[in-house]
């Protein structure tokens, strides 16, 4: 099991020590299988699954503007409670409860450490995905999102989706039609974190002031009524905005690009060149996702990797990752647009495909 632990902030529940180690949590946590295959969840299934409240706490993002913004998460004990209390009412579960369930409520208790083909490391909010976001905000005038098809491969607690979500919902509505695709390789990840964000997001968003102003009050400003009428005005918003969620689990090897409607304009992803041994399925669903059919000399598409330069104890890193692009068999150029020199080198890169 690999641990690279650099904290966000000084947050308990979201992160831990500050040291790169290797820890065993015993062959409970780290049962022997197989990838898990594609599959797409529910959005409706998912909040259904939610509690009657959910509690968050905020993080903030320093934009390239210089002014911070703040987002969203959900704490992970609440999510933690979410998942003890779902098995509670599962007798099954209970008796025999699913690796899936086992490892979702080890690693919410541990939430940087990582179990190859088990667990990777979603329920942590990790460095490079605020530089993402920030990144994103200072290309926000050259960029615009709405209107395209954007993918966030393994996304965790999403906040370079976040962040797209929040300018959408800030926006007058468009008559745009804006497909948010997320993808992380646990099912669990998506249920307990990635939706119950975007649900918050848009919640604190301008495109939700009027449920806001008519809603029954949670009892604390952090927490958020999981009730029927928020679902149905958050439907409703993504309606009124055109905005398109799908959410997608399982491995990279597996993804179909047919079952998500095809390549996307906007490809992102934050902290996912840990691992020698994904990188050639990393880099092979990248170059899969992104729009190269276009005119020639016209750009259909923008495909952002963000990392830090090396992770301590795996191999990965940023030059095994620009190799791997390298040697793809369409092959690719990796440019630097955005780095930090001192302290962990994190970096923001931008690949082109042949």
């Amino acid at each position: 099991m690999f641990k690279f632990n650099f904290d966000v902030e000084n947050d308990t529940e979201q992160s831990t020590d500050v040291n790169h180690t290797t820890k065993n949590h015993g062959p409970a946590s780290a049962p022997t299988i197989g990838p898990d295959a594609f599959t797409e969840l529910s959005l409706a299934n998912a909040l259904n699954s939610l509690p009657s409240k959910i509690s968050y706490s905020p993080i903030t993002i320093q934009l390239a503007s210089g002014s911070g913004l703040s987002l969203p998460r959900r704490d992970l004990f609440d999510a933690r409670f979410q998942l003890i209390s779902q098995n509670t009412d599962d007798t099954d579960a209970l008796e025999q409860p699913s690796i899936n369930a086992r490892s979702a409520l080890h690693f919410l208790d541990a939430p940087s450490d990582l179990v190859p083909l088990v667990y990777e490391g979603g329920l942590k909010t990790w460095e490079c995905s605020l530089d993402l976001a920030s990144y994103l905000d200072g290309i926000s005038s050259q960029f615009d999102v709405s209107g395209n098809r954007v993918l966030e491969i393994g996304c965790g607690t999403s906040i370079p989706s976040l962040y797209i979500l929040h300018r959408i919902f800030s926006s007058p509505p468009s008559q745009n039609q804006t497909h948010i695709h997320l993808q992380d390789y646990n099912a669990s990840v998506l249920e307990l974190v990635t939706i119950p964000n975007i649900i918050l997001t848009w919640y604190l968003s301008e495109a939700a002031e009027t449920y806001r102003k008519s809603e029954e009050r949670a009892d604390s400003p952090l927490e958020l009524n999981i009730s029927e009428g928020l679902k149905d005005a958050f439907h409703q918003s993504l309606m009124t905005y055109g905005v398109h969620l799908r959410f997608f689990s399982g491995s990279w090897d597996t993804f179909d690009l047919r079952t998500s409607g095809g390549s996307y304009n906007l490809v992102l992803t934050s902290e996912t060149i840990y691992r020698m041994e994904s990188l050639p399925s990393l880099t092979a669903i990248m170059h899969g996702a992104c729009n190269t059919e276009g005119p020639k000399g016209v750009d259909n598409y923008l495909c952002l990797v963000a990392a830090k330069v090396l992770y301590f104890g795996v191999g990965g890193g940023v030059a095994e990752f620009v190799r791997c692009v390298r040697d793809l068999d369409t092959g690719g150029a990796v440019e630097t647009v955005w780095e930090k020199t001192q302290g962990v080198e994190r970096r923001v890169m931008s690949v082109r495909w042949n």
